[in-house]
């Protein structure tokens, strides 16, 4: 069975629309789109939020490209060709004439050495060296070909990294030349924009970049303005401000029955994950026992229905629908009588903990239920709500002060890019929970490796009880992508809704 038809269950679109007579926020060549933060980081290896991931997708070249549309397909890109020799060999050729920002030339084969054996540079230290774990090294054939070795087969490749934002390419003389490695001020850029300014918290513009030599981008300029409340954002698209926003899950029924005019609502399901993680490196929760109380006490269906509305189906664990790996397992039913006991044998009648938190509406809702959830069994939270931006801070803020945090990750199609979060050197980093296993390890190397659906499959089962005995995941659902937009736009989105800026075009 090939990855296309894995995936089926993950292209399905719910779309409602209306007409009317609206007038768009921008100029017939410039679009305004809503992002849930501003960016902060635009080094590919070192990328952290959905806002960097847009922009690094808008303005860095890749081999190949994930088409925009309802299923996971990939497409050139600036590769002029690309092939799987054998497991261990991609040959790949790149189009001429593509060019660097600035006064840097031509994107060349070592541009492409450079970016990718940055990921295996353990002096970079990466924080998404994961991205390209079995790389080798990256052979430089000519101007514009090379090879792309690998020392183990890398199934994912395809799936989560030559078309995801580990494949972009950087200008390796335009890096060097600011130190190897950079933030908000790439040294120069080859996509099919570029940023022509920034206003920080307020807005990123970006404008059509003259040395890009592939379709040229239907629209000269994209305004990215920030607005992390999926409520707010829903208020400023109706009162014109934006032409694409992201809509709160909890606002799709309302929004169904009293359409904006002029608007299309879709609903797409993803790969992402949002779940309650427990510290297990905190002392009020090294306790397994009081871990696995806060597992049994939080009420999943309850947050589904009162933050969600219901639309969301209950998630089994890390693995989304569709992809290789998902268990169709059920978890378990509360048990507020099961968690009281556990306390009880763990010798505590009372705790105090604190669940950090984004201020999305939905979020908060969440929060709100799941203080309540605990409080019956005689844990009191506190809630500390924080600005996106502030809240992927905590890591190197709190550390392992943290106790309880609730996250929603995205993911491309493939598991391996979300299991690799959770190995022992993402602890503080991406990995929160400070999960530790050394079976987890082996097993997420071994998946990597294995091109053997059936047995990929069983490997992410695996590793997903491992999570699971570990208490330290409460498992709540996969969010699915709720965006409204102005019907005068054919919207450039990747299956799981992410934009692919490059792609939008006025409607025809």
């Amino acid at each position: 069975m090939t990855k296309f038809t894995k995936m089926g269950k993950c292209s399905q679109v719910i779309i409602v629309c209306i007409a009317g007579f609206g007038i768009s926020a921008s100029h017939a060549d410039e679009i305004r789109l809503q992002t849930q933060s501003d960016f902060g980081q635009l080094d590919p290896a070192f990328w952290q939020s959905s806002a960097d991931q847009t922009i690094i997708d808008a303005i860095f070249p890749k081999l190949i490209e994930f088409k925009s549309g309802s299923n996971w397909e990939w497409e050139l890109s600036a590769a002029e060709t690309i092939e799987q020799i054998d497991p261990l060999t991609i040959n790949f050729t790149l189009k001429k004439g593509l060019m660097w920002t600035g006064d840097y030339g031509e994107v060349t084969a070592e541009d492409v050495e450079y970016s990718f054996e940055r990921y295996i540079d353990k002096d970079l230290a990466a924080p998404n060296s994961g991205d390209w774990a079995p790389l080798k090294d990256v052979e430089v054939v000519d101007k514009y070909s090379g090879v792309i070795h690998f020392n183990e087969p890398f199934a994912p490749v395809w799936w989560s990294t030559l078309p995801y934002t580990g494949g972009a390419i950087i200008s390796k003389a335009a890096t060097e030349a600011i130190g190897g490695t950079f933030s908000t001020e790439p040294g120069a850029t080859a996509g099919p924009y570029k940023i022509e300014k920034w206003d920080q918290g307020q807005q990123t513009v970006l404008v059509a970049h003259e040395g890009w030599n592939g379709e040229k981008p239907a629209y000269d300029r994209v305004i990215l303005v920030p607005i992390n409340d999926a409520k707010s954002a829903e208020v400023a698209f109706e009162a014109g401000q934006i032409d694409v926003s992201g809509v709160a899950v909890s606002s799709v029924p309302e929004m169904k029955a009293n359409m904006p005019v002029d608007s299309i609502l879709e609903v797409r399901p993803t790969a992402g994950y949002f779940w309650l993680g427990l510290n297990a490196e905190n002392p009020s929760l090294q306790d397994v026992r009081v871990r696995q109380a806060i597992t049994k006490a939080v009420d999943v269906d309850a947050i589904i229905e009162g933050a969600y509305f219901g639309i969301p189906e209950r998630s089994t664990g890390l693995v989304a629908p569709g992809l290789i790996g998902y268990s169709e397992e059920q978890q378990p039913n509360r048990d507020i009588e099961g968690a009281r006991k556990l306390l009880a044998e763990a010798g505590i009648s009372s705790l105090d903990l604190e669940l950090e938190l984004q201020n999305s509406t939905d979020e908060q809702t969440t929060g709100l239920i799941i203080q309540a959830n605990l409080a019956e069994i005689g844990i009191n939270v506190q809630l500390n709500t924080h600005e996106s931006g502030t809240f992927w801070s905590l890591g190197d803020e709190k550390g392992v002060g943290m106790q309880m945090t609730l996250k929603a990750f995205t993911s491309p199609p493939d598991p391996a890019w979300s299991t690799q979060w959770f190995l022992e050197g993402q602890a503080g980093i991406w990995n929160w929970e400070w999960f530790k296993s050394e079976e987890y390890e082996k097993l997420h190397y071994a998946a990597i490796s294995e091109t053997d659906f059936g047995k990929r499959a069983e490997i992410y089962h695996e590793m997903q009880d491992i999570m699971d005995a570990s208490h330290s995941f409460v498992w709540l659902i996969h969010p699915p992508a709720s965006l409204i937009y102005k019907d005068s736009i054919n919207p450039g989105l990747l299956p799981n809704g992410d934009y692919k800026l490059h792609a939008f075009a006025p409607a025809e």
